[in-house]
């Protein structure tokens, strides 16, 4: 169900992949082109949001909400999903808002599934 979920991010406009780490680093579920290193990617994404996580709640923001890494070529997303942590991939040109909503609702789908 988790392939479904991923599959569905990706026929939006400016996705390029996105993945389903859990918060030790392991791939849950990847659907990402094959010149990206889905393991790499989410020790990666596990350690950039853990440290995200820690760095909000030392400046008392609460609850961290998204992670956004943006370079010259595109953005990495990434959100809570219980036990796991939704990245979504995506061009420079993403729609952000559309692309925020579809996270939240997609993250509130793999919670029921992870749990």
């Amino acid at each position: 169900m988790i392939d479904r979920i991923l599959k569905d991010l990706g026929r939006i406009n400016g996705v390029n992949g996105s993945m389903v780490v859990g918060k030790d680093g392991l791939v849950i579920e990847s659907e990402v082109s094959s010149d990206v290193d889905s393991e790499l990617v989410a020790a990666m994404s596990s350690a950039v949001f853990g440290t995200a996580e820690r760095s909000a709640e030392e400046m008392k923001q609460e609850t961290l909400q998204q992670v956004m890494i943006e370079g010259e070529r595109g953005k990495t997303l990434m959100i809570d999903a219980g036990e796991g942590i939704l990245v979504v991939i995506t061009d420079v040109g993403i729609n952000l808002g559309l692309i925020r909503i579809e996270m939240r609702r997609s993250a509130g789908r793999i919670v029921e599934q992870l749990a």
